[in-house]
Formats: C-alpha cells, sequence, structure tokens
C-alpha cells in the first residue's frame, strides 16, 4: 500500500492507526473534525476536516490520490448516555453507506469497517424474549445496522468490504470513558469503581496489537470475511477486573455486583477467534498484564484526571 484514507483520524484508535501506518511508509488522508498537533506535524498525513461538509465538499478535497484502502473509523456519540441518541447513531449509519461510495468514486478498492462486539451483543439480544433494552442497544443497532448497509452498498459497487470485529482496545493514550481506562484512573485516585458481578466472558486488546491486527488485515484479510480483534483468550470480566486491580491498587476493593446485569452475555463459541493469524500471520504481542502496566504508566505520567 502507498497511500490510504482514515475517518475518525483523531480518535484514539485514528492517531495510533496512523502512527502504524506512518511507520510502514504509507501516506495517509486524514479525515475528522478537528486535528491535534500530532496529526498536523506529519508530513505524510493530509489533514481534511469534514465538519459541516457535504460528501461532494470532501471529495473535490481528498481527489487526485490514487488510494489503497479507506479505513472507517468515525463513529459519533460511542461512549456514555451519547450511545442512546437514536439521531446521531442513525446520522453513522447513513455515514457508512456514503463513505462506502465515496471510496467508488475515488478508485479506492478496499473498505475497512471498524465493527463492534456490541453488534453481535445486540443481534443475540434481539432474539430473547421479555427483554428490557437498554439505551446502548441503540448504539449496538446502528453498529450491526452499519455493517449490514455498508457491506451491500460496497457488494453492489464491486468494494472489497472487511468488517473488524473490535472487543475492547484499550492502551497508553487514551481519554475516553471506555471501561479499563476510566477504571485504572479511579484506582489511582481511590475512588470505589463499581461494576456488574463480571461472570459475563469479554476479551481485551491492547490499542497496538489491534491496529496492527487492522493493517495486516487490509494487506492480507478476504474481502467480506469478518476479523476478530481480540486477545483470542476470552473469560470472565471480573478476571480482568481483578488482575487490573492487583497491578493498579491491590488493596482497594472492587465493587463487583453493584451494577444488576441486563446485558446478554455473549458467546465467543460464534467467531474464528484466531482467524487473523491463520489469514495475515499477525500474532499480539502484548499481554493483558503488560498492558495495564503501560496505560497506568501513561496515566501517571500525564497526570490522572
Amino acid at each position: 500500500m502507498e497511500r490510504v484514507i482514515v475517518t475518525g483520524a483523531n480518535g484514539f484508535i485514528g492517531r495510533n492507526l496512523i502512527r502504524e501506518l506512518l511507520n510502514r511508509n504509507i501516506d495517509v488522508t486524514a479525515l475528522d473534525i478537528t486535528f491535534g498537533n500530532e496529526l498536523k506535524s506529519y508530513a505524510n498525513v493530509q489533514c481534511i476536516s469534514c465538519e459541516s461538509k457535504s460528501i461532494d465538499e470532501i471529495y473535490e478535497e481528498i481527489k487526485g490520490y490514487q488510494y489503497d484502502c479507506f479505513f472507517h473509523l468515525a463513529w459519533a456519540a460511542t461512549s456514555g448516555p451519547n450511545r442512546a441518541d437514536y439521531e446521531s447513531q442513525l446520522n453513522n449509519v447513513k455515514l457508512v453507506c456514503d463513505y462506502v461510495l465515496l471510496a467508488r468514486r475515488t478508485g479506492c478498492k478496499r473498505f475497512i469497517y471498524a465493527s463492534s462486539i456490541n453488534e453481535m451483543e445486540t443481534y443475540e439480544y434481539m432474539q430473547s424474549d421479555d427483554i428490557e433494552p437498554g439505551g446502548g442497544y441503540i448504539y449496538g443497532t446502528a453498529k450491526l445496522a452499519g455493517h449490514l448497509m455498508g457491506e451491500t452498498v460496497a457488494y453492489q459497487n464491486d468494494i472489497e468490504f472487511i468488517p473488524v470485529i473490535i472487543t475492547n482496545i484499550y492502551g497508553a493514550g487514551e481519554n475516553s470513558a471506555r471501561l479499563i481506562n476510566t477504571s485504572i484512573r479511579k484506582l489511582l485516585n481511590r475512588e470505589h469503581c463499581s461494576f456488574t458481578a463480571g461472570n459475563q466472558m469479554y476479551d481485551f486488546i491492547y490499542v497496538t496489537d489491534a491496529v496492527n491486527s487492522i493493517v495486516e488485515i487490509s494487506l492480507k484479510g478476504k474481502p467480506f470475511h469478518r476479523y476478530y480483534i481480540g486477545s483470542g483468550k476470552p473469560r470472565p470480566l471480573k478476571e480482568f477486573l481483578l488482575e487490573m486491580r492487583d497491578i493498579v491498587a491491590p488493596n482497594e476493593e472492587l465493587g463487583l455486583g453493584d451494577i444488576p446485569m441486563k446485558g446478554k452475555n455473549i458467546s465467543y463459541d460464534q467467531f474464528k477467534i484466531n482467524k487473523v493469524y491463520e489469514d495475515t500471520g499477525y500474532e499480539n504481542k502484548i499481554s493483558f498484564r503488560e498492558g495495564i502496566h503501560m496505560t497506568m504508566e501513561y496515566i501517571r505520567k500525564e497526570g490522572r484526571k
């Protein structure tokens, strides 16, 4: 690959993906609403703001290059109560389809869609009776719709669509409200952390392993095959949480069981967990313990908030 497009470029995953692409001497056209100084400092990154711009206007700014892959990471309202904002989530779904068609207009033949484990949970949950869906299922439903609609539009337009099913990414440099980041910050501040009983199966992957997996999939992955992005060793959530606690603040008590579990405990048997390694040869390098240590040290160095 020589040049690619990355949406959501200024996000946690986007910044790490671009670093890895640049390490491989791949030029990047970065799309996002705003950009930090890091991305703007790279000579081989073209930063294009999408704020208040139509797809036609974006096309006019990115045309003129030959693109090898389109990485679609952008997604509004990914955490907290905003996940239940149905207008934002519906806009996200439309944007997936719009960007697939934008890829076609630029001549880019391969499209990587950042999917989520939440869409699989949503799919299983909707097959249950007597349900009590929380707002997070609006997000999960949108991710599932974006996957299926984007894949269909891609197929109809001769675009190689590859969804990557991301479990739970964490790592140094994150400032989101995701579980590991917020929990480490609370533990360092000696704040009480509340969780479910933690019996549901979970998986985590350190951010550098995640982006390396995604890049390898973009190079060697099979069109219309889904790829699981995780450690490959799912286990009950409470085991991860206790291991994290023992590293960060071993004397703190975790509030396991403080929050009732209303979600669906998904089966990881539905995934070909080793498919990334089988198809690309990439193998994860950072254990959960190592990843927690690196994330904790980053938070300590930067100043926890």
